[in-house]
């Protein structure tokens, strides 16, 4: 059933989240304190969380994608604190962020075509090859990296299978680069690029998520 037309503009709050994003990349050029650069950080997804509110008037699908959005958030707020002492909380905000999303994705799944199979494949083969190179670095936090990775790639392989919206699909697979460029700086060798490089891909994939769910006519 029809819900609501799709909103004429992308709206304010929308906006200034792209805002806040780009000026995010900016702020170790600027000299500002650790707290702004927490809440610029941190302002990112909730504020395209009330986007996705604003554009489907608080449907379930909504909610999903605005919880998911919240737990990015705290795990935003994590790595902003402290990357190294709260990396394993961000880990866990980024886990069950990616749990809503797959809850989402499998209540809209649908058989895979011919094509979205190769993919689910590439996906699935892509996995094997990253942990087999993090594997040798990650030491006690193998297991929590592990599931953590069953989980990301769950949530991509579902969002490939989610029926007549590639956004979606672009941006999980756009999240899963995001959380590798994460993982090989963190324990096979630091990269010169990475911080950008993620928060690019990060910030392109909760955009390109929400952008496949805007139009609200979709059933909820």
């Amino acid at each position: 059933m029809t819900i609501a037309a799709r909103p004429a503009s992308l709206g304010a709050p929308f906006v200034f989240a792209l805002l806040l994003a780009a000026l995010y990349l900016a702020l170790p050029l600027l000299a500002v304190s650790k707290i702004a650069i927490v809440v610029v950080k941190g302002a990112v997804c909730p504020l395209l969380a009330f986007s996705i509110w604003r554009w489907r008037g608080g449907d379930a699908i909504a909610k999903f994608l605005g919880l998911a959005l919240l737990f990015s958030a705290a795990g935003d707020v994590f790595l902003a604190l402290d990357r190294v002492r709260l990396f394993v909380p961000a880990l866990a905000s980024f886990l069950l962020a990616h749990l809503a999303y797959l809850a989402l994705f499998l209540k809209h799944r649908a058989r895979p075509s011919p094509r979205q199979w190769l993919l689910i494949v590439l996906l699935l083969a892509y996995a094997v090859i990253m942990l087999s190179v993090l594997t040798p670095g990650l030491g006690k936090l193998l297991l929590p990296v592990y599931g953590y990775v069953a989980a990301i790639i769950a949530m991509g392989v579902a969002a490939l299978a989610v029926h007549g919206k590639p956004l979606v699909g672009l941006g999980a697979v756009s999240f899963i680069l995001s959380d590798s460029l994460i993982a090989l700086d963190k324990f096979v060798e630091p990269i010169v690029w990475a911080g950008p490089a993620i928060w690019i891909t990060y910030v392109a994939a909760q955009v390109l998520i929400l952008l496949g769910w805007r139009n609200a006519a979709a059933s909820g």
